[in-house]
């Protein structure tokens, strides 16, 4: 019995601990981020480095004093309390360093220079959330009624025309960036929100390739029982398909969403303005802004992270079931 209740855990434990040991080198970069968000840019660069945030205070004769250079003759030239400036000796300096989570960082990336500034944070957010929650959902309509006339509608062709579809998903998205850039020229969406936006609401193949094998697996009867009741094929479609298909809509939702949240190329191709910029275009940007300030930087990459931490928890038993891809069985 002993044996036995031995190897229920032993399974487990083992795959626990191989999970652990994988999950290390993913997060070592997350965790490092977050620690130099929270860090002085004067400790940034110390090696080795520290992962815990610490700031380093110096004293002189009791009072907090700002060390501005050190010199080579024993003595540092340092700023006192009144604002005087002061070389003393160096060997009567004392420094503490005191765990001291630096959150003013955040509040920097928060708060913008002056306004209609080109780093203002809350508005490069608002934006990026338009694109991305629009998109999400023209792709899930879109892309779950090209699935549903797959998986349901009969007509002549159907099956080649499937085939043509899922051939487009070896297409180089590259090949049609230079069309697609004329075409959107042409039609005067350059610098608007349009060309990042319209594309999820004309479908996509991998995604509709998900809905049509969902509702493949859902039984017929379902349909007949809906059109028994009085309901026409986009009723069923909406009122009865769709809900049972909530693991894929969740899974299309969320990629779709993921993607354009870390979209960069096409914001740097359509979008001129500066108001108009988007998170991750922005956060380019702010290397201009804040070159010399690693902290910020960081600061502002771990802001940008945390939406998509949220929505994935939220999602994560959604996003399993989903890309099983299956339906009930009858």
């Amino acid at each position: 019995m002993l044996r036995r209740s031995g190897k229920r855990w032993l399974a487990p434990a083992l795959l626990y601990a191989v999970l652990i040991a994988g999950s290390v080198p993913i997060l070592i970069p997350f965790a490092w981020m977050v620690s130099t968000s929270l860090k002085t840019k004067e400790l940034v660069g110390e090696h080795p480095p520290r992962w815990i945030p610490e700031r380093e205070r110096t004293y002189f004769r009791g009072a907090e004093v700002l060390v501005m250079l050190e010199g080579r003759d024993g003595r540092t030239k340092v700023r006192l309390p009144d604002g005087a400036v002061r070389l003393v000796p160096s060997a009567e300096l004392r420094r503490e360093r005191r765990v001291e989570p630096q959150w003013a960082n955040y509040a920097r990336i928060l708060t913008p220079k002056a306004e209609n500034s080109d780093d203002d944070f809350l508005r490069f957010l608002l934006n990026t959330l338009l694109i991305a929650c629009t998109s999400a959902l023209g792709q899930v309509l879109s892309s779950s009624l090209v699935g549903w006339g797959f998986a349901r509608l009969r007509f002549a062709g159907r099956e080649p025309l499937f085939m043509v579809m899922l051939a487009t998903m070896m297409i180089p998205g590259q090949i049609g960036m230079i069309p697609a850039f004329m075409i959107y020229r042409w039609l005067g969406w350059i610098d608007t929100f349009l060309p990042l936006i319209v594309p999820a609401w004309l479908g996509s193949a991998f995604f509709a390739f998900l809905y049509r094998q969902f509702f493949m697996g859902i039984p017929l009867e379902m349909d007949e029982a809906a059109k028994v009741d009085g309901c026409s094929p986009g009723r069923t479609y909406w009122s009865v398909l769709m809900p049972m298909a909530k693991p894929v809509t969740v899974t299309v939702a969320v990629f779709t969403f993921l993607g354009a949240w870390n979209d960069f190329l096409g914001p740097l191709i359509y979008l001129n303005s500066d108001h108009k910029r988007t998170l991750s275009l922005a956060l380019a940007k702010f290397q201009g802004a804040y070159g010399t300030d690693i902290p910020a930087l960081m600061a502002a990459a771990t802001l940008m992270l945390v939406p998509v931490l949220v929505i994935y928890f939220l999602s994560q038993k959604a996003l399993i079931q989903g890309m099983v891809v299956s339906g009930v069985k009858g």
